[in-house]
């Protein structure tokens, strides 16, 4: 799950930064470094290279940018909160020449197609029909089946989902539920291990779930459950399976950010982690925000010479991981889970075949 100056240069509302002031969770246990304490020349062991003051002063600089728009975001109401919007954000971070307006008006287009083909008294089954059938059978959105791990950054992004029609379930997922909160749709987040997928929340239907990385196919909790072996402990811990608010979908987007872009593609430890802490004061459930901040600062680690400050970033790390484990974090995919599903996973049944009328709907839209 993703403005460098704010978006100032479109005339569409935008998430401007505000000055609120840092958040952090009642329930966290650690006591966290602040974000400042390992602001220091950063040496790598093998060639002893240290940052120079002023390639520091430039992550600082970024550092700073990037986390006065995380906490706006964070303090946005959760009725207010734009799911498009935050994950555009974030992609704009990564991408400072990204062409904002015309993907807007893109996204824009095609929540009003999906709004035009549906009729004004659809049911709950008929909506998600419809959007599956626009969404994968007329735009022809695709799994990337060059990036099963999500590799690429593109797939880290909503918007890579409109510029190149194909994503992975890293960002499927939140496109898929950012169209359809503009549609007005009850559709939640749920969290399995190392994958999203949507939930229309509607007591009169029966099945609610919808796997945006699987053609929008439907799948029970059950299947979820002993397919992906999700711990128990993690269900009763709310870690998995339950639907999240957009404020917490808002931090599983931000902290994908941190994991991926920060931590593995720029390899700026100390932005990764403040952005996941930042994360974790929205989402504290979320273990595997836990487990991934772990993982930063042991990656951390490795780049101090100072063995003092080495082995404290590890111990922390350690911590932070053993308390994703206590939480009920599932364990990590197969490499291959999603190129060659499991034997025992159920064949997923589709609810997105093309009905009888869409011919006509088509018809009237020509």
């Amino acid at each position: 799950m993703f403005f460098c100056q704010l978006l100032l240069s479109i005339s569409l509302p935008v998430f401007a930064a505000s000055p609120v002031a840092n958040q952090t969770s009642s329930t966290t246990v650690f006591n966290e470094p602040p974000d400042n304490l390992f602001n220091q020349d950063i040496v790598r062991i093998d060639k002893v290279i240290r940052v120079s003051d002023t390639e520091r002063a430039l992550r600082n600089q970024r550092r700073e940018a990037i986390l006065e728009k995380i906490d706006y975001i964070l303090s946005i109401p959760e009725n207010e909160l734009d799911i498009w919007k935050v994950a555009l954000t974030m992609a704009h971070d990564a991408y400072p020449d990204l062409d904002m307006k015309s993907l807007t008006e893109e996204f824009e287009s095609i929540v009003s197609r999906a709004k035009d083909m549906t009729p004004a008294d659809a049911s709950p089954d008929l909506r998600i029909r419809t959007l599956n059938t626009l969404l994968y059978r007329r735009l022809g959105i695709a799994y990337d089946k060059t990036d099963f791990q999500g590799e690429k950054l593109v797939n880290r992004y909503a918007h890579g989902v409109v510029q190149t029609k194909k994503g992975t379930c890293a960002n499927m997922a939140v496109f898929y539920i950012a169209v359809a909160q503009r549609l007005g749709y009850p559709v939640q987040a749920v969290a399995a291990p190392q994958h999203l997928f949507a939930r229309y929340v509607d007591p009169k239907l029966e099945k609610q779930n919808i796997d945006p990385a699987s053609q929008g196919a439907w799948n029970s909790d059950d299947d979820y459950i002993y397919d992906m072996e999700i711990p128990l402990k993690g269900i009763q811990n709310g870690v998995y399976m339950r639907n999240m608010t957009r404020r917490e979908l808002a931090a599983e987007i931000i902290a994908d950010h941190g994991a991926y872009y920060y931590a593995q593609v720029v390899k700026d430890y100390q932005t990764a982690g403040a952005i996941l802490r930042r994360a974790l004061a929205v989402s504290p459930k979320s273990a595997e925000f836990w487990r991934l901040l772990g993982a930063v600062h042991i990656d951390w680690a490795r780049e101090d010479y100072d063995r003092d400050l080495r082995n404290a970033k590890r111990e922390i790390g350690h911590d932070l991981i053993a308390k994703a484990k206590e939480m009920g974090v599932g364990k990590p995919l197969a490499k291959d889970y999603w190129k060659h599903p499991l034997h025992k996973r159920k064949q997923l049944t589709p609810v997105s075949p093309i009905p009888p009328w869409d011919t006509k709907l088509t018809l009237k839209l020509q």
